[in-house]
């Protein structure tokens, strides 16, 4: 079993592209990816800037990424940036294994299936997008018993921790998601780390569920979708 946390960053496709929008509103500009082995260790990294197709990366999400129009003037455009992806993933891990994806939310997965469709591209032939992917944001909520989703920020200052790195950097936005993945993955660990906001969210009701419950089989095994 090995884990693939992924970050995406994204600028919007203007209003300009009506029809266009109409399927996809966003083209991915940067990829970030952390891969954890079966003993959650974190093992190799990847980030690749991708230049958008239909319009330049707007000021506000050059300040706000950090992906300028210059990063991305030489770099692939999406379906060279997926098969690099796609061919990066397969030579780190046996593909014979199962291989479970997690993200910040489920957006990042729908905006790949939003730009496969709209650049016409086949779902099938990409490796990444046959694995299983999760919802890291909705899980860690859960153990916590919140009932509302939290920020990554948010998340990394729940246990106690600074952000590390630029926020709304694919790879550092990974790797602190990947941070979040490997605590969760540790019931006793966890349980200390969380225990000052376990506090204050649930004072009568101690976390007396276990992982296994939360995740049931993705902890042994996993199903390709």
């Amino acid at each position: 079993m090995k884990y693939i946390v992924i970050d995406l960053e994204m600028n919007p496709i203007i209003n300009k592209f009506k029809k266009e929008r109409r399927i996809c509103k966003n083209e991915i500009v940067e990829i970030g990816a952390v891969l954890i082995d079966e003993k959650y260790n974190k093992v190799a990294r990847y980030q690749q800037y991708v230049k958008p197709e239909y319009n330049a990366i707007g000021r506000r999400y050059e300040e706000l990424t950090g992906v300028t129009n210059k990063l991305v003037q030489n770099a692939p455009a999406f379906k060279e940036a997926m098969q690099n992806f796609c061919h990066w993933q397969e030579n780190c891990c046996n593909l014979a294994e199962p291989i479970a994806v997690y993200a910040w939310s489920e957006n990042d997965r729908r905006q790949l299936d939003q730009e496969m469709q709209l650049k016409q591209l086949p779902k099938e032939k990409y490796s990444v997008l046959q694995c299983s992917w999760y919802d890291l944001q909705k899980e860690y909520c859960s153990m916590l018993g919140l009932q509302r989703m939290i920020t990554l920020h948010a998340a990394v200052g729940a246990m106690g921790e600074a952000f590390v790195g630029r926020m709304h950097d694919a790879l550092w936005d990974a790797e602190n998601t990947a941070r979040i993945f490997v605590l969760s993955r540790n019931e006793t660990k966890f349980k200390q780390i969380m225990k000052p906001v376990l506090d204050v969210l649930q004072p009568s009701q101690p976390m007396t569920y276990s992982l296994g419950d939360l995740f049931g089989d993705k902890l042994k095994g996993l199903k390709v979708e």
